[in-house]
């Protein structure tokens, strides 16, 4: 248990010195993304800790509530979860990088309108953009709510690597121009010295180490993004949490406050639900299921039908969803062949199989609707945090419906393209590779099934003995000297057997989202004329499908091979 010194002792007006000690429960989850298949779960969750503390429990979203969702979700643009969320009684979230994954716009006047009935907070989005003529005038640094008697204000943040995360466009349109941290430090400084409150809740869309250098304003931290469970303490010795994702886990606090504005206390207490170490993660972060089959809850659930309404909603909520995603994704697209599926594992030897999948058809759909009758090389790529589920044909029948593809590829994105000099294609396939300590590791790319390469380490030679290895790598050992994060040059590179120059031009099909560097590959923001289609990422995978029925393995599996 944590203990909270007052940071001054003395009183603002509006203190209330004779302000006993009272108990505020607050309930975070995060990351959760749309999976309201666990909407029952969690309203269990929360009814079960305001039954620990009938009336004075809070629940709380560190961001990325909706976006990303699975289908039952997507098909409604995320209402559903909403729907839920006001049925949780949930009025407060942190923003998540997915809150924006249809647009800024969409965000403020659609997810954030005041009819949803949360209070979005990102205290370091710029005040001109949270002001009434700004592209966040829904969203606040911080809110206030008073329960049991006690004032416990909320300040939010988002991640300060948006712009790893998000494309340009959202980047900017989120005007994000000031530390995480600093903003939330900011804000809870001048929330406790204006004796309004008596404790600070910090919620943070950032991984719990991202939160180390939060100050003692803040009486306790709970944080996200990373899809983590994680427990730590701030600079200010608060104690963070963060509770995983997907709706599997919550954390549960007792904010425990004596006095009040600048003279009060607060000790910071995890809350045991009942369920014992087989429902605890990591300390004060409980996984939700099966709360209501505990005994233990038995006297806190005794209220009755009033308590578990909220209960008795979730389920509704998500069983009309699930009906109507039925109806619309049950359509079949394409058939496979026996015993055959595509999926996301990747090694050296054995590529991503639906990322290539992906990326063949980003390759025919740009090769049909913009480039026609073109002569140039072109290669299509997808990026695995595009890709949302393990496999495309999740229950292996060999049939592909609606709902695997836009499960599969769940996000924002429109079909793009744009052109690429060859030296750049080299540098897009370098950043596969990183090396970590001494070792080289390497994150997947999907690429279109017409292409080879070769890579060596850079500091190698490259292979002995071939001439056209030997070229190459005199050609391209710069890259290895100009960047020294650089950990392989690329040689070899062809595109339907043929050697691709430096000065060629490729033209490169994928997401919008990976087109202007996401998921860390800057490479691709050198192209040019670059353009979107009318069409959602996950299009031109539907007319793959359609076009290619009876689909057979892809053969060919760009993985490169070492020099």
């Amino acid at each position: 248990m944590l203990v909270r010194e007052p940071r001054e002792p003395f009183l603002f007006s509006g203190d209330n010195p004779s302000s006993g000690t009272r108990t505020v429960t607050i309930a975070d989850i995060t990351d959760f993304h749309g999976h309201i298949e666990r909407g029952a779960d969690n309203a269990t969750a929360f009814t079960v800790a305001d039954s620990h503390n009938p009336g004075n429990m809070i629940p709380v979203s560190t961001g990325d509530l909706v976006g990303g969702s699975p289908y039952e979700s997507a098909v409604e643009k995320d209402q559903p979860t909403l729907d839920m969320a006001k049925a949780w009684g949930l009025t407060i979230s942190a923003i998540g990088n997915h809150e924006f994954d249809r647009g800024v716009a969409d965000f403020n006047n659609r997810i954030a309108d005041p009819s949803n009935g949360i209070d979005w907070l990102c205290a370091n989005a710029s005040a001109a953009n949270k002001s009434p003529d700004g592209l966040l005038s829904h969203v606040r640094d911080s809110t206030i709510r008073t329960v049991n008697g006690k004032r416990i204000g909320f300040v939010g943040a988002l991640t300060d690597a948006l712009g790893s995360v998000a494309t340009p466009q959202i980047t900017r349109d989120a005007d994000l121009d000031e530390r995480a941290v600093d903003a939330i430090n900011r804000v809870a400084r001048e929330l406790k010295r204006s004796g309004k409150v008596d404790a600070v809740v910090a919620l943070l869309h950032a991984d719990a180490s991202a939160a180390a250098d939060i100050g003692r304003d803040v009486d306790v931290v709970y944080t996200g993004h990373s899809h983590a469970i994680k427990h730590g303490t701030t600079a200010g010795g608060a104690p963070i949490y963060e509770a995983g994702s997907f709706g599997r886990n919550m954390a549960v606090q007792d904010l425990i406050i004596t006095g009040a504005g600048r003279r009060a206390t607060v000790r910071v207490a995890d809350v045991d639900l009942g369920n014992g170490t087989s429902h605890t993660a990591v300390d004060g972060v409980l996984g939700v299921d099966g709360l209501n089959a505990h005994p233990a809850q038995a006297a806190w659930m005794s209220a009755g039908a009033e308590e578990n309404d909220e209960v008795s909603r979730a389920q509704h909520i998500y069983q009309a969803s699930a009906t109507y995603a039925n109806h619309t994704g049950s359509a079949v697209i394409g058939t496979l062949a026996s015993g055959v599926n595509f999926d996301k594992q990747g090694s050296d030897k054995h590529g991503n199989t639906v990322g290539v999948l992906v990326a063949d058809a980003n390759r025919e759909s740009i090769m049909k609707h913009v480039y026609a009758g073109n002569r140039l090389p072109v290669i299509g790529f997808s990026n695995n945090g595009s890709l949302r589920t393990p496999r495309l044909d999740m229950n292996g029948d060999g049939k592909v419906t609606v709902r695997e593809v836009d499960s599969l590829m769940a996000l924002q994105f429109k079909a793009a393209h744009e052109t690429l000099t060859g030296r750049d294609v080299k540098r897009v396939l370098a950043e596969q590779f990183r090396r970590d300590d001494g070792r080289l590791e390497r994150r997947w790319l999907g690429i279109s099934s017409n292409v080879t390469y070769r890579y060596a380490e850079c500091g190698t030679a490259g292979e002995s003995g071939n001439a056209d290895a030997a070229a190459d790598t005199n050609a391209d050992a710069d890259e290895c000297a100009a960047d020294e994060h650089a950990a392989v040059r690329i040689v070899n590179l062809a595109v339907d057997g043929r050697p691709i120059a430096d000065d060629d031009l490729v033209i490169i099909a994928s997401n919008s989202y990976l087109l202007q560097g996401g998921d860390s590959y800057p490479a691709f923001r050198a192209g040019t004329n670059y353009g979107e289609l009318d069409m959602p990422y996950s299009q031109p995978l539907h007319e793959y499908l359609a076009a290619h029925q009876g689909l057979t393995a892809v053969v060919a599996v760009p993985v490169g091979t070492q020099a």
